[in-house]
């Protein structure tokens, strides 16, 4: 039996995960800024989840995912002069579980494989260099041993149950996964509290899989476990590093002549935020022809999140930002059918680029969280379309996303909800912004335009990579534009007419016109497995019922009634 579209689209979404982190750990490990593979994998991990958009995903797309996957490890390790036979049997080790794993759980097999980023250090040139301690590879290599025998095991019959036990494998190895990047950003030279924690969680969560408990009691005891480690990890990279980043200077110092009595848009300037806190000023973004930016270019929630934490006296704007993704992730769980909850925990504590761009590095994740919260409660006719509004408030790439969400909820809702929606949606972005667009409307639009219209440095990790490192000669500015625009249209009618066959489709398709843009940047698409799983009306308790899958419940019923749990607990139980 095949596996359900909801499994496949979840599980291309966390095979899509696993590349991306893999490539962003190879990159940062190579410190090379030329970097061509690293724009092929992220082709590849938006090609995936994009795939994963129809209701019905084609069933050879898992057998994509590894090999995408597959390309990319072997990429991986053999840039980094690893070895190339052991990468090669891991490999072989991941197609025969493939093939043992029963039909229905393919997939997941594959997204267990690419999730266990430990496979970059373990086999690349000095398995245990630095600090790192022997109890967290043996953690490492434990958790791919535990979820390849639950991926095999039979002994489970009821679907959900069986879906469950794979699950909890899988943020096992998500977990134990980011604790091992941790120490390729931040060494520890004792055994870190997150090293403990990511033995805990290798040890307690098989005992879960197995222990007769509510499934709710178990979903909560384990996202706990995972999401404290998650937590240990990200305080590890926040105490060990300080600000490095250009973006995370802007919103603390545009907070800090607020609260000052001045305007940011008239007042800031980025090479002196950079100088504030002793950054090198190499660091700041420049235009094409060298010179330094220094307008505020972000829209001013971007700092007025952060203004009210700042005058109680916080001095690392990035604590806020994990708290928000915390938040978010609870937020979510608590609307995910009971099921599905590990392997949507498994995206989120698993993504590297969240953990390194959102965390590390601190560029503000509120857009995508708030468009995030936008999708969990689409249903939600005020809230859903304030998040919106505030998402474009935030930061410039949610101005992508919000016309196909109000396509979608035309299509959903009907004309008068969609013409509701926009109104509520733009007055939730004006209202940040107004003062300073009456303060000085002039420095706001010259700053907020910036990113758009400004001749920025091209940079990114989409299209626009092949061009600056690889085969492709680099195109004029316009023509990337050009690139944009249509794929924007093309989508936006795609969604139009096919809205019902493409579930996720307003999610994923704001990210295409960013991929082929002149800028790309990596914060631009972390978030992107956690919408697509936010946004799949399959996973989320309280959606409409008509507009789900009959077999959304179960990865292998055939009847549109799912099996009973093996637990009195009911499956749609919201309760953590």
């Amino acid at each position: 039996m095949p596996p359900s579209s909801t499994l496949l689209r979840a599980a291309l979404a966390l095979t899509a995960t696993g590349i991306v982190s893999a490539a962003s750990i190879r990159h940062v490990q190579e410190e090379s800024g030329a970097d061509v593979m690293f724009a092929v994998a992220y082709a590849f991990y938006l090609s995936l989840i994009l795939i994963a958009t129809p209701r019905h995903p084609p069933r050879w797309a898992s057998l994509l995912g590894f090999v995408f996957a597959a390309i990319t490890y072997v990429a991986a390790i053999m840039t980094l002069n690893g070895n190339a036979l052991a990468v090669g049997l891991y490999l072989l080790v991941a197609l025969l579980g493939y093939i043992a794993t029963p039909a229905p759980f393919r997939p997941l097999t594959v997204a267990a494989f690419a999730l266990w980023t430990p496979a970059i250090r373990f086999f690349g040139p000095d398995p245990l260099a630095g600090q790192f301690p022997p109890l967290l590879a043996f953690a490492s290599v434990l958790s791919l041993i535990n979820l390849v025998a639950t991926l095999l095991d039979r002994s489970a019959r009821d679907p959900d149950e069986r879906l469950r036990r794979i699950g909890l494998g899988l943020l096992a190895v998500a977990t134990v996964a980011t604790v091992v990047e941790r120490h390729l950003a931040v060494e520890s030279l004792v055994v870190a509290p997150d090293d403990v924690m990511a033995l805990v969680v290798v040890g307690v969560l098989p005992l879960l899989a197995v222990v007769r408990l509510r499934p709710s009691t178990r979903d909560a005891i384990a996202t706990g476990l995972a999401l404290a480690t998650f937590m240990l990890a990200a305080m590890a990279l926040i105490l060990g590093k300080g600000y490095h980043v250009d973006a995370v200077t802007v919103p603390h110092v545009a907070a800090q002549q607020l609260l000052a009595g001045h305007d940011p848009y008239v007042t800031f300037d980025l090479p002196a935020a950079l100088a504030q806190f002793g950054m090198n000023p190499d660091l700041v973004t420049h235009y094409e022809d060298g010179t330094v930016v220094r307008a505020l270019n972000y829209p001013a929630l971007n700092f007025l999140l952060v203004t009210p934490f700042i005058a109680l006296g916080v001095t690392d704007v990035r604590w806020i930002y994990l708290v928000e993704i915390v938040a978010l992730v609870l937020i979510l769980l608590r609307k995910v059918h009971i099921p599905w909850r590990p392997l949507v925990s498994a995206g989120v504590v698993g993504n590297t680029v969240i953990v390194r761009q959102n965390i590390l590095a601190g560029v503000d994740p509120t857009w995508w969280a708030l468009l995030t919260v936008a999708w969990i409660f689409v249903e939600s006719r005020w809230l859903s379309a304030i998040a919106v509004g505030f998402a474009i408030a935030s930061r410039q790439p949610a101005w992508f996303a919000a016309p196909f969400y109000l396509v979608a909820i035309w299509k959903r809702n009907g004309r008068a909800e969609a013409i509701r929606r926009a109104a509520i949606v733009a007055v939730a972005a004006l209202a940040p912004n107004l003062p300073f667009i009456v303060a000085d409307p002039a420095a706001f639009f010259d700053g907020i335009a910036q990113p758009m219209l400004g001749a920025f440095a091209p940079y990114g990790v989409g299209f626009v990579r092949l061009g600056l490192d690889g085969p492709f000669p680099l195109l004029p500015r316009a023509a990337y534009g050009v690139l944009s625009a249509v794929s924007f249209v093309v989508l936006i009618a795609t969604l139009w007419r096919f809205w019902r066959k493409v579930p996720i489709g307003a999610v994923i398709f704001p990210f295409v016109p960013l991929y082929l843009a002149w800028r790309s940047l990596q914060n631009y698409f972390g978030s992107i497995p956690l919408l697509a799983m936010a946004g799949d009306d399959e996973l989320i308790v309280g959606v409409a019922a008509e507009r789900r899958e009959p077999s959304a419940f179960s990865a292998l019923a055939a009847s549109t009634t799912p099996a009973p749990a093996t637990s009195a607990a009911s499956p749609r139980s919201s309760a953590l």
